[in-house]
Order: structure tokens, then C-alpha cells, then sequence
């Protein structure tokens, strides 16, 4: 077997797919796009749900991808086993490839199988397979096919190996890979009764699950037109196999900043893990070599629990999360306070969160460019949290210890639900840190009690991420752009070089069907084959005006939107009946457009001086620009000084006085970014990529529609500068008409 750094294995697991026609595609953002399902991104195939649901055509029927995922919020919660089990994580890699379509269950399994006993080259006597009770088929393929002996094939039940999307939709059973990692790793010797058990022993490496059913009813299933795969394995416990370790945090993925921390610390990691070991050999145990299994184990999970959580924080905050009291964020700080928390049972001396990150960019920033691209803002995020926190952990854990003495003194041994809010509320302990110190004391917690006080607030953050089935409507509208494409193409976007256009009408819908006509007081959607109208998007609103028909129909433009980069226009029909096949003319509100062509380029020149003024550190963090003013959300851990922000406004002002000419090219990704051009966080880019620059002031990548010289821009005025949440800080500006007008408001103030 090889022994493999996860660099290696995560590039053997691609290369391998493509070989056999899978298309490489980028890991999604941990914060998913447009989907209100999902908290984070928690696997391989979420950034394919569309495709699966029939709802989307990808270009391609094969895909592979390493996944960011994390799982430590709503119903996918490993966060309390995280440290203390061998293979849990808030943050892991999935390993995936997908057929759309096109291969099924032969295919799938030999593609399993051969990369895991010929690639990677895993002894087939260490790996055994499931599959769902009734799925002769597969059991079949693994015996027949791949000779897998009958006596390594367990057949399990739905729990185990049936999967589904949801309620109701696709869904189908799966099998899995099981590696053995020897008796040394377990305390269960039969492999049927470890796997079911979930013993340490038995790891599952691999699962595949075959999409070949669509729900209708619980229990009413249809055979799928085109059944379709979807698999994922695990890169942290396929390492922990490839490196010979027992446990994930073991490997490569972790042991650097473990190493770290225990440098920092002045603990010893190597003699802890080979006590470890020895405990192995010695089950049930107290004591090894004069030390207590109980606390080494206690302070492996320690490190452990700082090394994962450090990771997960790492990611999130590259991918946009910060710290805050409500729905992602406010899992990001659960996470991060219980590292911190973590860290004082190693060292009250030292700061390790940063310090750990550090280890991780340098370890991972090859892999994933947004680690060492927002290099600055995690470092920042994370010292500022850990201070934040550290400054009242100690005097919250005095007060909870003060508590569980005084319980012990009337023989109690549960904390209040109040005294749990008390101590949330005035000095930000998540309730689950408090019941796990307490739990180490033997004390429980009152969470109903708990809960009840926080009803209002829970209830806030829960209604901001419930789950729930992608709408109709909008199902419809991803699967009537899809259509349009598969028939005409992306719409040709024409509004760079002008406001009105003429085109042919090429679909009509209701906005919940697809319709032949729309009348007069009708509201629905037109797309096009060309448009002068910019969709909604990298903050810049979408672009409103009129259309006419050739058989004098007449309509409101209220709003353009892109999904499947097809236009969609939100229309009003005023007059008249238009159809598919007709002939429109176009055309923008050209005032309202120009504004908006002012505000967005003056947003780029903001940015610019924001870093020059404020440091590289800042980064977009969210922008909406309009008509009416602009707005921008940068990271930042500190208000503005009055000075920062008249340096800002001036630099700004100086560049529009200077009538700097703004071009755009159009090149490839990695040249653009290359020659220096600013990605804007959040933003997705494609192979080619639009470069918009402004002298030697500012380029960035952006597809918005822009001035063609800032004297265009005519004036900036920034009228304010908050906080909206722990390190991001929001600016609101105007610029030309408008801000002419608030400084005339100013100025008659005074008169």
C-alpha cells in the first residue's frame, strides 16, 4: 500500500476520474449559492442538486471534485464528537464523482474498487462492502465483477443504505467501502457486528449511492429515466488508511498544527500519541508508564479539537462567514469558542488559533488559493475573537464554578436554564460550552429551561436558515432559463456598448409556467436571444425599463435577472399581446442606468482606497449598488477615524477629478489574476473573465456596467461608516446628483 501525503492522494483520486472522462470541477463555496436548504455546504453533491433534479444541464454527464464541507450546525451536527472520536470533524474534504445519466452501478463500483486496490494500492483483504438488503444487482457487480468473496459482502437495511434527498424526490440505495484498520483499532473483531456498531475498527472510505428511484409518496417510487450516481469518500479517513493511522488527526491533515500547538504549549505530542499507542495494547488500563489514560486522552482531544476547529474556522471565514450571534455566524463562534476554551486546558500563556492557521495556510493554501488570498482578514478574525473571548472565559468559568459549589451543597446536580442564560447573555458562553465544563464536573443543564429563555432569539436565527423544498416557482424558472439555453444559447448581453437593442423574443412564462402569450395587465418573464438589460448581479442591480413588439405590444421592464446565464426579463404588459417568435425593441432607463454606471464604478475606487488607506486586509465583504447610492461592506476591525475616512473620500475625489479613462478586457482567469487584477470576494468567475480598470488606481474583475471616464462619476460623498457585524464594517456613499443634493441639504441646515 502506498503511503501517500494528502496532497498526493487528493491529486491521485482527480487524476483517475479524469482519466475516465469526468470533468475537474471547483469545490462550491462552504456558503452555498442561492439555496435557503442549507446552512453550509456538507457534501460533494451540493452543488450538483440541480443537475440531478433534472433542473439543470451542466454541459457534461461526468464530474469529479474535492468538496469543502462542514457539519456542525442543524441536523448534520458532528460537533460534540469532534477530538474525541477518531474520525469526526466540523470541516472535511468529500471526494466525488458524479454521472449524471450516463454510467450506473457497474461502472461506479469498478471505478471504486479499481482506484482503491490498483491506484492507491490498498490490500483488498483490508476492505470489506455493503449494500442495501434488496439490491441483488449490486451485490452481484461486487461479487462477479470485482470478486469480492460473498462472506465481504453485508447486507443492511434503509438506515444504512438507502439514501434520499428529501421526502419526497430522487433517491435510491447505496453501497459502501469498509477498511479494516486492524485489532489494534477496535475492540470488535466481527466485521458484520463492527461495521453495524460503528466500531473505531471498520472505517467507512467510500459510499456510493445509486439515484435510481423518484419518491412521489413516502414509500411510492418510479424507476428514474436516467438513473445517476453520486459517491463520496471521505480524504481525511481514505489518508488515515493510506498513512497507517489509526486515527484522522493522525495524518498529515492535522499533525503540523497539533505539532504547533504542543511547541507553543511546551506539551509533548509525540510521547502523548505513543501513550496512546501503549494504551492500545493494554485495554482496561488505568494507567501507563505512570501516566492516567483518562488525561492523556483528555489532552489528545484537546489539540485534536483545536487543530479541527481551527481548520473549519480557517475556511469559513475564507469563504465570507464571520463571527456573530445569529445563523452562520453564530456557529462559526460556537466553533471558535470552544477552540479557545480548548486552548486554555493547553496553555494560558499563548495564543493559538492564529498560529495554528498559519500552519494550515501554509499546508493547504496550494490546494485552496482563497486560504492565502484572505490570508490577512482569517488572522485578523481569528486574534480578534480569541482576545474577545479570552477576556471574559476566565471570570465566566470562576462564576460557573462558584455555582456548581454551591449546588454541591444542596446535593444538586443540574445548572438552571437561567443561570445557563445568564451566562450566555452577559458573557457570550454558547450554552453547549457551559454543559460540556459542567459535564467534566459531573453537573448537567437545565436546556429546556435554557431554551425557554431563548426562545425570541433562537427563533430568529432558526427562521433565518430553516430548511425547506426549493420553491415551485423558482424550480420552474431554473428549469425554464435551462430549457431556453438548451435551445438558444446564454443570451448575448449587449449592454456594454449601448441602452436599446432590438431582438426576438425566444420564451414566455407566467412566472410559475411556461405560457404562448402574455396580455395586456399580465406580469411574467421574456427572455430573449440578445438584451441591452443587465441581469442582477456582483451587487449591481438589474437594469429596469421598456419593450415594444412589432405588433405594438407594450411592456414595463421591472427588473432583469440571470439564471443558467439566460436573461430573465420581470416584465408588465401595459398594452397589447406579445408571443414567442416576435421582434422587440429595447431599451434601458438610460438615467437611471447611468447613475447606477457612476455608483458601481466609484464602489471599485472605494475599494482601492480603502486598502491603500486602511491596509491589503480589506476585502469586499458584500455591495449593493442601485441607481440611488451605493453601498459597501469591507473587512475591518475597527471604526474609521474621521481622518481615515476624509483620506478616503479625498483619494477618491482626486481620482474622479483626474478624468482617468475605464477600460475593460476581456482575458483569461488565471492571466487576469496574474497581472494583479482584484477578485472581488463571493464572486463566481469563469475560464474568461472581464477586467475592469481605472489608471493605476484600481483593476478588478467585475462583468457590471461601468463609466467610461471617472469624471463621469462627477463627485463622492461618503454619508456614513458603521459596524455590521464583528470585523466587517459598512460604508454608504453617493455620488453626482445625489451627492450634490445631500451637501445642498447640508449647507441650507446651517442657513
Amino acid at each position: 500500500m502506498q503511503k501517500l501525503s494528502h496532497l498526493e492522494a487528493r491529486q491521485k483520486f482527480v487524476d483517475y476520474f479524469k482519466k475516465h472522462g469526468h470533468t475537474a470541477v471547483a469545490s462550491s463555496s462552504l456558503i452555498p449559492e442561492n439555496d435557503p436548504t442549507l446552512l453550509f455546504a456538507n457534501a460533494g453533491m451540493n452543488q450538483f442538486k440541480n443537475a440531478f433534479l433534472g433542473l439543470e444541464n451542466r454541459g457534461y454527464n461526468r464530474a469529479v471534485s474535492v468538496q469543502k464541507c462542514v457539519r456542525a450546525g442543524g441536523k448534520h451536527n458532528d460537533l460534540e464528537n469532534v477530538g474525541f472520536t477518531a474520525r469526526h470533524h466540523t470541516f472535511f474534504e468529500m471526494l466525488g464523482n458524479f454521472s449524471f445519466g450516463d454510467y450506473f452501478k457497474k461502472d461506479a463500483i469498478h471505478f471504486a474498487w479499481e482506484l482503491l486496490t490498483k491506484d492507491l494500492g490498498i490490500p483488498k483483504e483490508k476492505l470489506y462492502v455493503t449494500v442495501f438488503q434488496s439490491d441483488d444487482e449490486a451485490a452481484d457487480i461486487w461479487h462477479k465483477q470485482e470478486g469480492v468473496p460473498k462472506d465481504r459482502i453485508f447486507r443492511l437495511g434503509e438506515k444504512d443504505n438507502f439514501w434520499r434527498m428529501g421526502d419526497t424526490g430522487p433517491c435510491g440505495p447505496c453501497t459502501e467501502i469498509f477498511y479494516d484498520h486492524g485489532p489494534k483499532a477496535g475492540t470488535i473483531a466481527d466485521p458484520f457486528e463492527g461495521i453495524k456498531a460503528g466500531e473505531d475498527r471498520f472505517v467507512e472510505i467510500w459510499n456510493l449511492v445509486f439515484m435510481q428511484f423518484y419518491e412521489k409518496a413516502p414509500g411510492v417510487m418510479d424507476p428514474l429515466p436516467k438513473p445517476s450516481v453520486d459517491t463520496g469518500s471521505g480524504l481525511e479517513r481514505v489518508c488515515a488508511a493510506l498513512q497507517g493511522k489509526f486515527n484522522n488527526y493522525d495524518t498529515d491533515l492535522f499533525m503540523p498544527m497539533i505539532n504547533k500547538a504542543c511547541d507553543l504549549g511546551g506539551w509533548p505530542a509525540q510521547k502523548l500519541l505513543d501513550l496512546e499507542m501503549k494504551a492500545r495494547d493494554n485495554r482496561g488500563a488505568t494507567q501507563i508508564d505512570g501516566h492516567s489514560i483518562q488525561q492523556v486522552r483528555e489532552d489528545l482531544a484537546a489539540l485534536r479539537v483545536m487543530a479541527d476547529h481551527t481548520r473549519s474556522s480557517s475556511f469559513l471565514i475564507a469563504d465570507g462567514a464571520l463571527p456573530s450571534n445569529e445563523g452562520r455566524g453564530y456557529v462559526l463562534r460556537r466553533i471558535l469558542r470552544r477552540a479557545i476554551r480548548y486552548g486554555r486546558k493547553v496553555s494560558d500563556k499563548h495564543s493559538f488559533l492564529p498560529a495554528l492557521s498559519e500552519v494550515l495556510i501554509e499546508s493547504m493554501g496550494s490546494v485552496y488559493p482563497e486560504l492565502k488570498a484572505r490570508r490577512e482578514i482569517i488572522l485578523t478574525t481569528l486574534k480578534d475573537e480569541e482576545s474577545r473571548f479570552l477576556q471574559t472565559l476566565d471570570q465566566g468559568t470562576q462564576i460557573l464554578e462558584e455555582e456548581m459549589k454551591r449546588l454541591k451543597t444542596q446535593n444538586k446536580n443540574q445548572i438552571s436554564g437561567e443561570f445557563l442564560f445568564k451566562l450566555y447573555d452577559t458573557f457570550g458562553f454558547p450554552a453547549d460550552l457551559t454543559q460540556l465544563m459542567a459535564a467534566e464536573k459531573g453537573y448537567t443543564v437545565d436546556e429546556a429551561g435554557f431554551d425557554a429563555q431563548m426562545n425570541t432569539a433562537r427563533e430568529k436565527a432558526r427562521a433565518s436558515w430553516k430548511g425547506k423544498s426549493l420553491q415551485s416557482d423558482e424550480a420552474h424558472l431554473i428549469e425554464f432559463s435551462q430549457k431556453s439555453f438548451d435551445q438558444s444559447k446564454a443570451t448575448q448581453f449587449t449592454g456594454y456598448e449601448g441602452m436599446t437593442g432590438e431582438s426576438e423574443i425566444v420564451a414566455l412564462s407566467n412566472g410559475s409556467a411556461t405560457a404562448a402569450t402574455l396580455t395586456a395587465g399580465q406580469s411574467g418573464i421574456v427572455i430573449t436571444r440578445a438584451t441591452p438589460f443587465y441581469a442582477e448581479g456582483g451587487g449591481q442591480a438589474g437594469d429596469t425599463g421598456e419593450m415594444k413588439t412589432a405588433s405594438g405590444a407594450v411592456l414595463r421592464v421591472l427588473n432583469t435577472t440571470k439564471k443558467n446565464n439566460v436573461h430573465l426579463h420581470e416584465v408588465e404588459v401595459g398594452a397589447g399581446t406579445l408571443k414567442v417568435g416576435e421582434k422587440v425593441s429595447m431599451t434601458v432607463a438610460s438615467k437611471e442606468r447611468r447613475q447606477t454606471m457612476a455608483n458601481h464604478s466609484a464602489t471599485h475606487l472605494l475599494h482601492a482606497a480603502l486598502r491603500k488607506v486602511l491596509g491589503t486586509h480589506v476585502t469586499q465583504a458584500g455591495s449593493l449598488v442601485d441607481s440611488q447610492k451605493l453601498r459597501f461592506d469591507f473587512t475591518h476591525n475597527k471604526a474609521l477615524t474621521a481622518e481615515e475616512v476624509k483620506r478616503i473620500e479625498d483619494m477618491v475625489n482626486e481620482e474622479i477629478s483626474k478624468a482617468t479613462p475605464v477600460g475593460a478586457t476581456v482575458m483569461k482567469h488565471k492571466e487576469a489574476i496574474a497581472a494583479g487584477a482584484l477578485a472581488l470576494f463571493g464572486e463566481k468567475y469563469g475560464d474568461e473573465v472581464r477586467v475592469l480598470k481605472m489608471g493605476d488606481f484600481s483593476t478588478e474583475l467585475c462583468g457590471g456596467t461601468h463609466v467610461s471616464n471617472t469624471a463621469q462619476i462627477r463627485m463622492f460623498c461618503l454619508v456614513s461608516e458603521s459596524g455590521v457585524s464583528a470585523g466587517v464594517r459598512r460604508i454608504e456613499a453617493l455620488t453626482g446628483d445625489g451627492a450634490f443634493e445631500y451637501l445642498q441639504g447640508i449647507r441650507q441646515s446651517f442657513m
